[in-house]
């Protein structure tokens, strides 16, 4: 049994294609075939069923699949073991962000992380809070920026930042002229939300407490996964939204003036750095936290007498 062997089963079971997961691997698919036939030769068992479209695994093979993941992860260990030690940072950081924080964030501090550890790479992947925490489980991922607290079990989380979360209203709004929001008395037909899946749109819903009426709206109906599009079409009709503190800050002048804060309530969401709890590139992302947390304004980095608000994520 090889590594190698193992990367092809675990190929097979992501793209349930001989041919798609040769690809994967750069490898023909005669080669990856024989291998696969060698190492199921060598257990005595078959580890996919080749008579299903799409191949699918065995029910052993299903159990194989996930030792091998596992396997594969700790091999990967080595590697780290050794950039640990290195005098010189360097090696790869595969990050996870969610798509409420990423345009926002990034832009303050990746130039200044590339331009102070020039041997670092860095792999960002722009996906939802619950495709981040399946990867760092499978090891695709070594870190993740998510919205916390989440109740999941073998992740650790480290608070970067804490954002308070406005109401942004049109130009023509009824409140547009009022000092503050109150979150209780929003009418649910003008709010839009984010698609469903987004934890920010659960956050959202704790703050306004229109779980019933969150997405009826009477004559328009607009889904999306960017805080960006929601803000656009706030600026062409009479609606309101809600975004996040490091939105405002990108906002022109001539803007800022429709971000109201919330009479009844002062709503924070906590962003952090989110690792499995067998994670090991300690000085990386040690390094990575910090490059981050230098780039948030003061004010952000405590809690201070804000409202905590939960994701509602339970994985």
């Amino acid at each position: 049994m090889t590594l190698v062997q193992l990367q092809y089963i675990v190929a097979l079971d992501i793209y349930r294609s001989f041919v798609a997961a040769a690809d994967a691997c750069h490898v023909s698919q005669p080669a990856l075939t024989t291998q696969i036939k060698r190492l199921e030769s060598q257990l005595g068992v078959i580890l996919f069923d080749r008579s299903k479209k799409p191949v699918i695994p065995t029910e052993i093979g299903a159990k194989i699949v996930e030792q091998a993941r596992f396997v594969l992860q700790e091999s990967q260990k080595v590697r780290d073991i050794i950039s640990e030690f290195e005098s010189e940072m360097s090696g790869e950081v595969r990050l996870g962000i969610i798509p409420t924080v990423a345009p926002y964030l990034l832009p303050l501090f990746i130039n200044d992380f590339n331009a102070s550890y020039p041997q670092v790479s860095l792999s960002i992947n722009e996906d939802k809070t619950e495709s981040i925490i399946q990867d760092l489980r499978n090891g695709d991922l070594d870190a993740g920026i998510i919205a916390t607290p989440v109740n999941v079990n073998g992740i650790k989380a480290f608070p970067l930042f804490y954002e308070r979360l406005y109401a942004y209203v049109s130009e023509g709004h009824r409140l547009k002229d009022q000092a503050t929001v109150c979150a209780l008395t929003i009418n649910p037909e003008e709010l839009l939300l984010l698609k469903e899946g987004n934890c920010f749109r659960n956050q959202v819903i704790n703050i306004c407490q229109e779980k019933q009426n969150a997405g009826a709206y009477s004559q328009f109906f607009y889904q999306s996964n960017s805080i960006e599009s929601l803000k656009r079409i706030v600026d062409s009709r009479d609606a309101l939204t809600v975004i996040p503190e490091l939105a405002t800050l990108v906002l022109p002048q001539e803007k800022q003036g429709r971000v109201k804060p919330f009479s009844d309530c002062s709503p924070v969401r906590e962003i952090s750095l989110v690792v499995s709890r067998s994670f090991l590139k300690k000085r990386l992302l040690e390094n990575l936290m910090s490059s981050i947390q230098q780039s948030i304004p003061e004010k952000m980095k405590h809690l201070g007498e804000g409202q905590l608000i939960h994701t509602e994520l339970k994985l």
